[in-house]
This record gives C-alpha cells, sequence and structure tokens, in this order.
C-alpha cells in the first residue's frame, strides 16, 4: 500500500509540477483598444464647425454600484456621449450572450468574448436605478480635440469588425477600456498620474471587499486563483474596478490644475437603503475567520468521531469527494485554461484529483485514515513555515485556503490513525 500511495505522488507530481510553473499563454485578442487609440491624434486641430458641435456635445463617465447577480456584483461602467440633439448614447463594454455559440467552454477555457455596444442611454439608466443600484454620472472635462476624437473613436469602434473583445477580469473588462480612452484622451496625464499614486492592495485583496459577504464563494474562486493576483498594484491598475476608476476621475487634475471632473450628478444613492452588501473602503483580513471555521469544522468531527466514528468517516468521504472535484478543476484550469490568474498555483500541491482516492478509501474502503493526507499535510506545514520564516520564498496568499483544509487533513491523516490504534 504504501509503494502504491508513493506511486501515485510521483505520478501526480509529474503531471501537476509542470502545470504549476507553466507559463501563461498568448491569446488573440480580436480587438486591442489600446493599439487602436495610438492611431488617434487626440490633439489634432478642429475646424470652425467641428468646435462649434463639440461645445455643445459632453462625454461623461456612468458608474453603477454592485448588483445582485454574481456579474454584477463589482459593478459597472459605461461612457454617455450627450449630442447637440439633446439624444445620449450610452458606450458598454460589458455586454455578454449565453447563446454565443460554445459559451460555456469558452467560458470554461477562459476565452470569454464580450462586446461594445451603443444604446439609448435614458432607459440603461434607469434600469439600473430600479435594479436598486448606485448610479452616478461624471462630466469630464476635456479638451475640444480630445473629445471630439474621442467620439470619433466610439462611434468606429461599435462596427462589427471591432465589437468583440476578450474580456479580461483583471486586465480588460469594461472599466480597463474606459480608464484607457481617458488616458488617451488626457494625452497620457491621466495614466503618469494614476502610476505614481499607491495602490490600496493587490487584486485578491480588492475583488474580496466584494465577494467575502459571499464566503464560501470567495473561499473557492480565492483558492483557484495564484500568486499572480498577488502584486500590490499602482493606482492605475486599480482601475479594474468601476468604483476605484469614478473616484480616480473625481480626484485627477490636469497639471494646469483644471479637474478632468468638470459636474458630478448622483441619480441614485443605496447606501441608506440596506438593500445588498455593502464594500468596506478599508482591506479588511478575514485569514481569522477562515481559521477558525476550519478548527471548529475539523473539532465537531473529532468529537462526532469518538462516538460515531462511521458517520465521522462518511462526512470526511464526502468533504475529500467535494475536494476531489475543486482540485480537478484546479488542474483544469492550469493546464487547459487561458485563465493566467489560476498559473503558478501552489494550491496544486495539496489539493488535486488525488484526493479521490482519499474519498474513495473513506467512503468504500472504510477506512478511518489516509497516508496522502499526511503527505500533504506536510506541505502545507511547510509552506505555512515559509510564509512567516521566508515570505519571499512563499508569494501567494493562500492562508485561508490553508487555515480551512489543514485541520481537517489532519483530522483524516495517518497520524490521526496511529493515535486511534494506539488507543485501542
Amino acid at each position: 500500500m504504501k509503494r502504491t500511495f508513493l506511486s501515485l505522488w510521483l505520478l501526480f507530481c509529474m503531471v501537476a509540477l509542470p502545470a504549476y510553473s507553466i507559463h501563461p499563454r498568448q491569446v488573440e485578442q480580436p480587438f486591442d483598444s489600446t493599439k487602436e487609440l495610438s492611431k488617434i491624434d487626440f490633439s489634432q486641430s478642429l475646424a470652425a464647425n467641428q468646435e462649434e458641435w463639440v461645445d455643445n456635445t459632453s462625454v461623461s463617465l456612468l458608474t453603477v454600484g454592485p448588483g445582485d447577480p454574481l456579474y454584477a456584483w463589482f459593478g459597472h461602467s459605461a461612457l454617455i456621449v450627450k449630442q447637440p440633439s439633446g439624444t445620449k448614447i450610452m458606450y458598454d463594454w460589458g455586454i455578454f450572450d449565453y447563446e454565443q455559440e460554445h459559451f460555456y467552454l469558452n467560458f470554461a477555457r477562459g476565452r470569454m468574448y464580450y462586446y461594445v455596444v451603443a444604446s439609448e442611454a435614458a432607459w440603461r439608466i434607469q434600469e439600473a436605478i430600479d435594479e436598486v443600484r448606485d448610479v452616478r454620472l461624471v462630466e469630464l472635462n476635456l479638451s475640444r480635440e480630445a473629445k471630439f476624437a474621442l467620439i470619433n473613436f466610439l462611434q468606429k469602434h461599435i462596427t462589427n469588425e471591432y465589437s468583440t473583445y476578450l474580456y479580461h477580469f483583471y486586465y480588460d473588462n469594461c472599466a480597463t477600456r474606459i480608464r484607457d480612452i481617458i488616458d488617451f484622451a488626457t494625452l497620457g496625464a491621466f495614466r503618469e498620474w494614476a502610476e505614481q499614486e499607491p495602490g490600496q492592495g493587490s487584486y485578491r485583496q480588492l475583488t474580496a471587499q466584494y465577494m467575502i459577504h459571499s464566503p464560501a464563494l470567495f473561499w473557492v474562486l480565492d483558492t483557484l486563483q495564484s500568486r499572480i493576483i498577488d502584486t500590490r498594484l499602482n493606482r492605475y491598475e486599480e482601475l479594474f474596478l468601476p468604483e476605484k476608476l469614478h473616484q480616480a476621475v473625481l480626484d485627477f487634475s490636469y497639471p494646469d490644475g483644471t479637474r478632468l471632473a468638470a459636474e458630478e450628478q448622483v441619480l441614485q444613492d443605496t447606501a441608506a437603503m440596506d438593500v445588498r452588501f455593502t464594500v468596506k473602503e478599508e482591506l479588511v483580513d478575514y485569514d481569522w475567520a477562515y481559521a477558525l471555521f476550519g478548527f471548529v469544522f475539523a473539532l465537531l468531527l473529532f468529537i462526532l468521531g469518538r462516538k460515531l466514528p462511521s458517520i465521522k468517516r462518511i462526512l470526511l468521504g464526502l468533504v475529500f469527494l467535494g475536494l476531489g472535484v475543486l482540485g480537478s478543476l484546479l488542474l483544469f484550469m492550469m493546464l487547459f485554461s487561458d485563465m493566467d490568474m489560476t498559473y503558478f498555483n501552489e494550491n496544486i500541491l495539496f489539493l488535486n484529483p488525488l484526493l479521490f482516492v482519499v474519498a474513495f478509501k473513506f467512503l468504500v474502503q472504510k477506512k478511518q485514515s489516509s497516508r496522502l493526507l499526511a503527505y500533504c499535510s506536510v506541505i502545507m506545514i511547510v509552506l505555512l513555515g515559509l510564509k512567516f520564516l521566508a515570505p519571499a520564498f512563499a508569494l501567494q496568499d493562500n492562508l485561508r485556503t490553508m487555515a480551512v483544509l489543514l485541520p481537517v487533513y489532519l483530522l483524516g491523516s495517518s497520524f490521526q490513525g496511529r493515535r486511534n490504534r494506539k488507543d485501542r
């Protein structure tokens, strides 16, 4: 049996370690926004009739707060152009289609194709208000030349040739597309300013604020993501979040002191309505809560096992069956997905498909312990030691993952099994 486990472990390492060190793949972007923006002269002089037309138009940033569906938890950004006729056109980079060919397969592979769509703004704004979401509008103070070039860019890139782009949650979304447009319209001043400003935290820390109200789902998604999202961001990088983009637009001033935000309108504020979760302004560390959960859960199973060992064994088997599914998903995403935030994930060393073997032992062979869990426990203990003693060698922020798993792994490991045998 020892040889069997050792063989399984070595076989898995042959698969897992290449996945752990895999290099991000290059995926073709159907519409590279910054590449197209770089072709435009945002300072080109205008004719007199063009200046008159621009003076009667406005470009505004629309920011919508979090909604109820998962995809709406992080809010939304769009641009609104008010034409001289009074018509307001909304340019929205956040449109996706469930009926798109191979939608779910593309989602699993990390190939989410989104659209930029132009629509009448009034009903879109009313829709957000009816959903009881925060709605704010900031008119952008742009030069005539920049405003004219920006509107031309928007009108051109809603055609079929440019309407589809490859979405990335952190690097290329509804907010980052607008962030880059604003940067080009300010002739690079917006980015130069924001990159000199320190960010609040990492991608992981910032998104945690929007997901922690659902602790189980956050733990799963947190576990599936690697150290790639744990680097400290500057302020420009953190503008992937609509609320951060909104605040940056309010804070930015041109070198001559002119503010980018000409006017802010709060169309709806839900702060006092208590309709859904609130996003804390400061970063909060929830590691202790997950550690407490892992300890209490393992303690309850231990107490249960004293009187009803068969029930404890079945529950552990079901737990590791679920973790085997999660580990399989993690391995798939590391090997076959283009979601680069799953690459280099050290969780694969103790959360992997071999946990199906553990579940089989508990549920079918009716074993009370597993040597494989002992190996995984040692790995986690070593990683925990590195994080506290040599953090430069353990950069992934996965304390929450190990805090939940380690007590349960120790409970089901061969260490526990030896103690049980000695007690007899």
